[in-house]
């Protein structure tokens, strides 16, 4: 069973793409991407399952900073303060 999926915005069927933009409170672009990741609950790792954990997200953060080439980090830090900015301000 697959737990994790990435798709180009562009080869989502209308309604999944309405329904992503629905959740994201935004228009997606043609050239983005979208991903939908589920978990169980589950109690947090310990010893070395969360060393390994640990190695295992920042190897994928790394990977999608890679993505991220040629933007300048105050620029994604800016991104970052809007997107929380935009969360917490925002009605539920």
């Amino acid at each position: 069973m697959q737990d994790l999926s990435i798709r180009k915005t562009r080869d989502l069927p209308p309604a999944a793409r309405k329904a992503f933009e629905a959740i994201l409170g935004r228009s997606l672009r043609d050239d983005e991407e979208v991903g939908v990741w589920a978990s169980s609950p589950h109690a947090a790792p310990k010893g070395r399952e969360r060393k390994d954990a640990w190695q295992d997200l920042n190897r994928h953060l790394d990977h999608m900073a890679s993505k991220a080439s040629g933007t300048q980090p105050d620029e994604l830090e800016k991104l970052v303060d809007d997107v929380c900015d935009q969360i917490r301000h925002s009605r539920r």
